[in-house]
């Protein structure tokens, strides 16, 4: 086996150089062995120190990659020159000692010797990269469909706002009670209107570093939170509330907005007449849980497994009423260190749930 030592014997500063790089650095004859690597490349494959010398370099690969790989080393040695391998759409792996599997950027160039061609891997970690990407890709899923939500709400209220001012500025002959009626509806949508705006700036301003969190006095919370509803809504509904609640800490304001919107939705899509209970009850693990149950038509498990994920799955219904505000909601709990729930079976009602830590973590 050919020794690079005795290429980089007269060259030490080159050999020092590939021996500090933060990239992987590996060497290999046209039939895969590993004939020398540098300090990177044992690190990010998990191998101690000349472990990997005299091994093929399809170790290093992924079971699922390795047919294609021998076919792609003969190609590159065929005709090698500089340059990078995968692209966007078909990412490389590498997999370690331990058998864990981590994404990675390859970089090939080659070294021509007296007695053959030695290819040259250039490896970079890109786990830390890919993670920030795919968060990316999920942030951006869901400012979508909340997007889509907003149009949607904004829309139909809209549609109401002109609607009812056309038949006042057209209809000469409406009665008093009929203009004040519309009048109020205008007025409602109004309310409406101004609420989703708030929730959008909520949404928006959502950053864990700019609260702080201390122990909520739930009832006072939940108070405030039925009041910012509409007499016209909570009027029609009978409304249970528990005297006491399980202690928990978190940030009053977004926790008012998690209570407003699992109560409207209570409303909503309760039964008719809506028969809503708000309660607590210990949790594990150094959690609460807090709830709203209805008496509505209920959730297929699989509507359930979608509801927080993507409303708008659930169709035209679900997405006018539960779109918006689920969505704000899990983000708050989430930010709060906690997890929503929704346990429900088709015409027995649901459940919808958020469970806070019991205390501030360190």
């Amino acid at each position: 086996m050919m020794d690079l030592n005795d290429i980089f014997k007269n060259n030490i500063s080159v050999y020092s150089l590939i021996e500090s790089m933060s990239e992987g650095v590996i060497f290999i004859t046209k039939q895969g062995t590993i004939i020398q690597v540098n300090k990177r490349s044992n690190e990010l494959f998990g191998y101690t120190d000349k472990e990997l010398i005299g091994l093929s370099v399809e170790s290093l690969i992924p079971n699922r990659f390795k047919n294609k790989h021998k076919s792609h080393l003969t190609n590159y040695f065929s005709s090698p020159k500089a340059r990078p391998m995968g692209h966007s759409y078909s990412p490389l792996s590498g997999l370690k000692k331990d058998g864990s599997v981590f994404p990675l950027e390859i970089s090939l160039s080659f070294i021509n010797t007296s007695n053959e061609v030695i290819g040259v891997a250039f490896i970079t970690d890109i786990s830390a990269r890919t993670k920030a990407e795919n968060e990316l890709k999920k942030r951006n899923l869901e400012l979508d469909a909340y997007a889509h939500t907003i149009a949607h709400e904004l829309h139909s209220q809209l549609n109401s706002i002109i609607g009812f001012s056309q038949l006042l500025l057209n209809d000469d002959e409406l009665s008093d009670e009929k203009r004040r009626s519309f009048l109020e509806m205008i007025e409602g949508s109004g309310y409406k209107m101004n609420n989703i705006i708030s929730e959008m700036l909520l949404f928006a301003n959502l950053k864990k570093e700019e609260i702080k969190k201390t122990e909520l006095p739930m009832k006072a919370i939940i108070d405030e939170a039925i009041n910012r509803i509409s007499l016209t809504e909570t009027n029609i509904a009978s409304i249970s509330i528990a005297t006491n609640f399980e202690p928990s800490v978190g940030y009053g304001p977004w926790i008012e907005e998690v209570w407003y919107n699992y109560i409207r939705n209570a409303i909503k899509y309760g039964g008719n007449p809506p028969k809503i209970e708000i309660g607590s009850s210990k949790g594990e693990n150094g959690y609460n849980k807090f709830w709203v149950k209805d008496n509505g038509l209920g959730l297929s498990s699989d509507q359930c497994n979608l509801i927080f994920v993507d409303p708008h799955k659930l169709g035209t219904g679900f997405v006018k009423g539960h779109g918006l505000g689920l969505s704000i909601v899990k983000r708050i709990v989430k930010k709060l260190d906690g997890q929503v729930r929704v346990e429900s079976t088709p015409n027995q009602g649901s459940i919808f749930s958020f469970y806070l830590p019991t205390s501030i973590s360190d």
